[in-house]
């Protein structure tokens, strides 16, 4: 249908609701007349069909004046009954007010005023209720109002939690808006709302009467394929527990996004059922960030990120970009990654300057030009080479990048002032058994030799684990094995990995570069990350949310640990001193500070050994620097033993010896 004709069908809609309240108005007008007089009202009052044409004429004076005419029928609710009531009380005053004036009330009976507002508002409420049940179907049967959905293609769903979303969400399924589905019930967990009835559709037992009401509704021929948690902001091990116990009845899970996830919202419905994410069944609350300190960190800065374009750089740069920084400058050494989020950023935040640069970090050429170009108040440093196989089987190339290239953006952020640089570190850096892990422990030691030396330049190193959803990470492998029908491969049935989601990751980030209460130069960030997650859980879960049985629908396969492989992953190094962060969500970890001109001395030897290629050479002086690195070996650890809070001490007596450095730049 064309425009012009959807406009001209809405003013004749328009006119045809405005006429039918005039008409209700005039009847209510001659019904009150008829209620005072009784059948001698046609010869006890003179002149009633003018009377009734001057009332109706006021009231449509006032139904303009107070909108009414705008309203829809469709979704007719409280506010418009409110507005209703307004306008007939207004015109009854007033016709009252004027018949007074004009006629000192002759044929006017006290009654008539009363009885005409009683009857008016109940005929307008009348017609609008009346439109909006056929609309939504709530006058008849699903079956005689919905004859071109077949029976076997309408998804039998459960509610779970009586909210506004779930009486929101039945009201969109009446219009169609939400889908089609057909729903049996609700459950809720309360007592007190045990049998009620919300929009025609009944509270029929908790979440522990599932699986006996799965059984009951497919005796009635009505199985259940779904469960759509309509609760308001449910917890992560909440929703763990709901999705485990549905799929092993074999039901799907999926729930209402809130409003304030703007991200999960899309223009066809605001109520359309998602899945249930990965990132939502972590076992923890989710991290926020302290939005005051971090924008005052940002704002009206230039702020440089290296390894732009990877899954934390990019999420950094998007983060970022909200807290209107001076000048935001991308570096990657990616051109795709590198070009695709500068055409992102431009588009979303036209008001910010962006700068993309092509920029190898072990290219100290390169990276000293770009400082000396764009000279950054603050630098994230996120470009490292992660993935534990391929840097395993490529140690030199390893160096180069997460050594070398943060030494050269490292030496460029002090030698141009800037006042913040912040590297991401890993989990992988502590006790490391592999090259990719001990690169980041020299490169988190080289930073800490420069933090206590600097008198310009604040140095934060952030340590968390694994991100889910990030290039190479374990989520996306699964799912595309999951899609092609299995086995989901694991290297082992008891490996372990801490998880967050990529904008957890972030957030850490920038809470950590901008929070500096209780940290001492040369410390390290380290996020509270709760218990690790077995992989093979993972997998499970990931399985469930697909719908299917794990080992039955999907196998899960065991491969062994790849080389450099750890079993379990540490936060921290049992020799490091720890201290909680005031009602923050990480710890400040002392790690053991390797002597600056030993570590620099090293660095140059470890220097030639990378530019003759001898890896050998160049893996034994990297455990100079990392005496903790053993390759190859399998770090086992009761996870149930694993504390952090047991580590922490509030007050260290070594820390009150280490130098402070001065006092950083908010």
């Amino acid at each position: 249908m064309k425009f012009r004709d959807l406009v001209r069908r809405a003013r004749i809609l328009r006119v045809a609701g405005t006429a039918l309240d005039a008409f209700t108005a005039f009847a209510a007008f001659i019904l009150s007349y008829v209620t005072a007089y009784g059948e001698r009202f046609m010869f006890a009052v003179p002149g009633l069909e003018e009377k009734a044409l001057a009332f109706v004429a006021i009231f449509i004076c006032f139904y303009w004046l107070f909108s009414a005419n705008r309203a829809s029928w469709r979704y007719f609710s409280i506010p418009d009954m409110v507005t209703i009531v307004k306008v007939v009380s207004a015109s009854v005053i007033a016709y009252t007010i004027a018949a007074f004036l004009m006629t000192r009330g002759s044929n006017v009976p006290r009654s008539v005023p009363v009885l005409t507002l009683i009857y008016l508002v109940a005929g307008l409420s009348f017609s609008r209720t009346a439109y909006r049940l056929l609309m939504e179907r709530s006058f008849f049967s699903m079956a005689w109002t919905r004859p071109s959905t077949p029976a076997n293609a309408m998804r039998h769903v459960l509610l779970y939690g009586l909210t506004d979303n779930a009486e929101s969400f039945i009201r969109a399924n009446r219009r169609g808006a939400a889908g089609e589905f057909n729903i049996l019930g609700i459950l809720d967990d309360g007592v007190l709302n045990q049998a009620r009835i919300v929009q025609g559709v009944k509270v029929v037992g908790s979440f522990e009467d599932l699986e006996l009401l799965v059984e009951r509704f497919k005796v009635r021929g009505t199985p259940i394929s779904e469960l759509i948690d309509t609760e308001e902001a449910p917890s992560r091990q909440h929703l763990a527990e709901v999705v485990q116990l549905a799929t092993r009845l074999g039901i799907r899970v999926s729930r209402i996004p809130d409003f304030t996830e703007t991200a999960q919202l899309t223009g066809q419905s605001l109520l359309q059922p998602k899945p249930i994410d990965l990132s939502d069944l972590l076992g923890r609350p989710e991290i926020a960030a302290d939005l005051a300190s971090v924008a005052r960190l940002i704002n009206g800065r230039v702020v440089l990120v290296t390894g732009a374009g990877g899954s934390i750089g990019s999420e950094l740069c998007r983060q970022i970009a909200e807290y209107g920084p001076a000048q935001l400058v991308l570096a990657d050494a990616s051109e795709l990654h590198l070009y695709k989020l500068d055409m992102e950023l431009r588009e979303s935040c036209p008001q910010i300057r962006i700068e993309a640069n092509l920029v190898d970090v072990r290219d100290n050429t390169r990276v000293e030009a770009v400082f000396a170009r764009f000279r950054p108040n603050l630098v994230f440093h996120a470009a490292a080479l992660k993935h534990v196989p391929i840097v395993e089987e490529n140690p030199v190339e390893g160096i180069k990048t997460n050594l070398l290239g943060t030494r050269n953006v490292a030496e460029a952020a002090v030698r141009f002032g800037a006042c913040n640089f912040v590297l991401i570190s890993t989990d992988k850096a502590v006790k490391p058994t592999n090259v990719m892990g001990a690169s980041k422990r020299a490169a988190e030691a080289y930073c800490q030799s420069l933090d206590m030396a600097s008198q310009t330049t604040l140095f934060t190193t952030v340590r968390f684990g694994n991100v889910l959803g990030s290039n190479g990470s374990v989520v996306p492998r699964f799912e595309k094995q999951i899609a092609e029908g299995g086995p989901v491969t694991v290297t082992h049935p008891e490996i372990t990995r801490f998880f967050m989601s990529i904008p957890e990751a972030v957030c850490l980030v920038l809470n950590a570069a901008a929070a500096y209460a209780g940290r001492k130069r040369g410390d390290i960030v380290v996020l509270d990350m709760g218990k690790p997650v077995r992989i093979v859980d993972l997998a499970e879960r990931m399985i469930q949310l697909a719908g299917l049985r794990p080992y039955i629908d999907i196998d899960i396969v065991f491969t062994g640990l790849r080389p450099g492989e750890k079993l379990h992953e540490e936060l921290f190094d049992s020799t490091e001193v720890l201290q909680r962060a005031p009602e923050m969500p990480y710890f400040a970890a002392s790690p053991r500070v390797i002597d600056k001109e030993v570590l620099h001395k090293t660095i140059l030897f470890l220097e030639q050994a990378v530019e003759h290629e001898d890896r050998e050479r160049a893996v034994e002086l990297l455990r100079h620097i990392v005496p903790e690195f053993r390759p190859g070996a399998v770090l086992a650890r009761d996870d149930d033993d694993y504390d952090p809070e047991a580590m922490v001490i509030r007050i260290d007596r070594k820390a009150k010896n280490r130098p402070s450095g001065p006092k950083p730049v908010a």
